[in-house]
């Protein structure tokens, strides 16, 4: 968000009015701990495309966003030993700095596939997001290989936008519109170099930190964590058990028998995530019960105190006098 803010900036617009319009302020988007969920993510880039009436913003951004932008990832790539590595750990840590997508690498004899997957539905910002992302992950491995990376070409799988002619001055490479998968494809024949830029001593403290960090946020390898990651970023609006279904493109049904494998259920991942944001929000904010139970999908407060009362042990209101800071 911070980058889409510097390029409404640079165009002279509000960018702070642009902020306060979803609650949020300048400080908040570059605190790395502050939590956006969904559809406030994807109500935040329509606005900012609203009202710079540029609908190629995600190339705009994309361009502003370096390595440094990608925190202790970026880190690690800027210090990896060859392309390959820097590639492996956009892979492996790619959720640190967005749980939207993961990673997938196909390797030939003399090609690499980098395949994005999507984790949830954000077809109503995907193609700005994508714009972004691309750009972004092909200048980093243009720059950490001082411009000696072949990129064959990259393949969209969405229709070419009104303004496709601008991806000629944003890519050096053919692009591919309408295809079955978002993929880059690269040649392995600069891989395996030595990079200049590369330190093993700092890569391998950078390595710890992303670990870190990807603990911290949860790994999105099994199905119940990626909904628990869903409802996260839904807070307010938990998606019901056939909208959350259709996000992962199964049946219900078949939600319901792969999360049955997992030991678990819908509904106790959606009361496991309640029970965690109730007591985030009761020890930490100044929202009363009333409002962290609206937030919690409660329209009866009454509800919401019996079923705190269930998880806890007690009533909200105890727990709160509880944890006070």
């Amino acid at each position: 968000m911070g980058q889409i803010y510097d390029q409404l900036k640079h165009w002279q617009l509000d960018a702070d009015a642009w902020l306060a319009q979803h609650q949020l302020t300048c400080e908040q988007i570059i605190d790395f701990d502050t939590r956006i969920d969904l559809n406030v993510f994807e109500s935040l880039i329509l606005s900012a495309i609203n009202l710079s009436k540029q609908n190629d913003l995600g190339l705009y951004v994309g361009q502003r966003l370096g390595v440094t932008s990608h925190g202790m990832m970026g880190y690690a790539m800027i210090n990896s030993a060859t392309l390959r590595e820097a590639i492996s750990i956009f892979k492996k840590f790619s959720n640190t700095r967005s749980p939207l997508i993961s990673i997938s690498i196909v390797e030939n004899t003399d090609t690499l596939q980098v395949i994005i997957n999507e984790n949830f539905d954000f077809s109503a910002i995907k193609i700005t997001f994508y714009e972004a992302l691309i750009l972004t992950f092909v200048n980093i491995l243009l720059q950490i290989s001082f411009g000696e990376l072949k990129i064959i070409k990259i393949e969209l799988d969405y229709k070419a936008p009104d303004y496709q002619q601008l991806y000629k001055d944003f890519f050096s490479c053919p692009i591919e519109f309408s295809s079955n998968s978002t993929t880059l494809t690269l040649s392995t024949k600069s891989l395996d170099d030595g990079l200049k830029m590369s330190d093993p001593t700092s890569l391998q403290q950078a390595r710890l930190l992303c670990e870190k960090e990807l603990e911290k946020m949860g790994k999105l390898d099994t199905l119940s964590q990626r909904i628990k990651e869903l409802m996260l970023l839904s807070i307010g609006h938990f998606p019901s058990l056939q909208k959350t279904a259709d996000r992962f493109h199964m049946s219900s049904r078949t939600l319901h028998r792969q999360l049955l494998k997992e030991d678990t259920s819908f509904k106790e991942i959606v009361e496991n995530v309640s029970h965690h944001l109730a007591q985030e929000y009761l020890a930490d904010s100044s929202l009363s019960i009333q409002e962290i139970a609206y937030l919690l999908g409660y329209m009866d407060t009454a509800n919401f105190r019996r079923a705190f009362k269930r998880w806890q042990g007690c009533p909200p209101s105890e727990y709160r006098e509880q944890h006070k800071n």
